[in-house]
């Protein structure tokens, strides 16, 4: 069994949770960039993307992690491609 690391008093993660918890923080520092330079707000951004102004919130903090559908409506919404969104 991997280590567990206390991320807070709630919540005890295995590495591999690490992992994919870092991916989600840096996807999320990465919408936020990506927007930006859209020059977009938030809400303009979950308008153009057809979310809720919290899901981009909860997306850029990393702390959710986006369905398929969700990474097509980003990239639209950014106009760019999936490899550009995810950097993969």
């Amino acid at each position: 069994m991997g280590t567990i690391i206390l991320l807070n008093r709630w919540n005890f993660l295995p590495d591999m949770a690490i992992t994919e918890n870092k991916f989600l923080i840096d996807f999320g520092k990465r919408l936020q960039k990506l927007r930006i330079a859209k020059k977009l707000s938030t809400r303009e951004f979950a308008y153009k993307a057809d979310i809720s102004h919290s899901s981009v919130g909860r997306l850029e903090a990393g702390e959710t992690n986006p369905t398929l559908t969700t990474l097509v409506k980003l990239a639209d919404a950014l106009e760019i491609d999936m490899k550009a969104l995810t950097g993969y």
